[in-house]
Order: C-alpha cells, then sequence, then structure tokens
C-alpha cells in the first residue's frame, strides 16, 4: 500500500521539480536560456548529434571506469577514484540536462502554446506546459520512452554545442 502512495505522490514532486528546474533556469539563466533557445533554432540536428556523442561517450566511460574498478583488487585505492570518476561523470551529464532543461521546455512549450493560438507565450507558461507533456509523454511504453531520451539528448546536446561554440570561436576570429 504505501509503495502505491508513495508512486502516486511521486509524479506531481517529479512535475513540480522539472517546472521548477525550467523555471530557475529562464529566470536566473536569462542570457544563457535564450543562447540555448537560438542554438535551437539555428540548428537543431547539430545539438541532436552533439548529444548522442556526448551521452554515448560518457556511458563508454562510465563503463571502462567500472570495469577497471571491478576488476582491481578490493583494497587497491584506484577502485574508489574509478567509482568516483564515473559518479563525476554522471553528475556533469545530469549538470549538462538541468541546464538545457529549460531551455528545451520553453522551446517545446512555445511550440504547442502557439499550436493553440498563443499569440506571444510567456516562458513560465511554457515551462509549465512543456513539463506536463514530457511527464505524460515518457510514461507512454516505447515511443514515450524514445521521446524522452531524444529530449534529454537535445537538452545535453545544446549545452555542449554553446560549450564548443564558445571554445571555437576565438581560434576562427584569429584567422
Amino acid at each position: 500500500m504505501s509503495d502505491t502512495i508513495d508512486g502516486i505522490l511521486g509524479i506531481p514532486f517529479l512535475y513540480l521539480a522539472l517546472v521548477g528546474v525550467g523555471i530557475v533556469d529562464v529566470a536566473l539563466f536569462r542570457g544563457l536560456t535564450a543562447d540555448y533557445i537560438t542554438l535551437f533554432r539555428r540548428s537543431e540536428r547539430n545539438a541532436l548529434i552533439r548529444g548522442m556523442l556526448t551521452v554515448l561517450g560518457a556511458g563508454l566511460l562510465v563503463l571502462l571506469l567500472n570495469a577497471i574498478a571491478d576488476n582491481s583488487p578490493p583494497d587497491a585505492p584506484v577502485r574508489g577514484g574509478m567509482q568516483l570518476l564515473s559518479v563525476l561523470i554522471l553528475l556533469m551529464l545530469s549538470l549538462a540536462f538541468l541546464l538545457g532543461y529549460g531551455a528545451l521546455a520553453w522551446r517545446l512549450g512555445e511550440r504547442v502554446l502557439l499550436t493553440f493560438g498563443v499569440a506571444a507565450p510567456n516562458p513560465g507558461w511554457c515551462v509549465l506546459v512543456a513539463s506536463l507533456l514530457i511527464l505524460s509523454v515518457a510514461w507512454i511504453p516505447v515511443f514515450g520512452w524514445a521521446l524522452g531520451l531524444y529530449w534529454i539528448i537535445l537538452a545535453v546536446g545544446v549545452v555542449m554545442q554553446r560549450l564548443m561554440e564558445n571554445t571555437t570561436e576565438p581560434a576562427s576570429e584569429g584567422n
């Protein structure tokens, strides 16, 4: 009985957490989120490719580090170091998702609200609508999981795309 109640209460709390993250992204990091939105509008495919490469690379690196940790002697200090590196990589990937989530929710919510005839949607409403849409669709067994993974990869990819563009811009300006 307790597991059922926990599951029922978990969904609204997950929704509130996603809305909170999205609104904090939009409110506190307005310029950064606007940059991400511009990157979405300019080249969503590039963000998707960079996101796929980042998620696959991080996943492979975590698997490799865990394999090294599992095959090392139990008392070796390298074992704990490899596990710590795995956790740090997963935390960095999660942070990239959380940074990109506000822009993803803003863009997705804006598309939904424009489809329903809202002339100039407010970013806060966009995040509320998109978070509800994302949670509703992600529960659908196969299609929803794939779409949820697509959105996660896209959010990570736009963060990575902005990071890569910032590091390559000074080199191209000098030529």
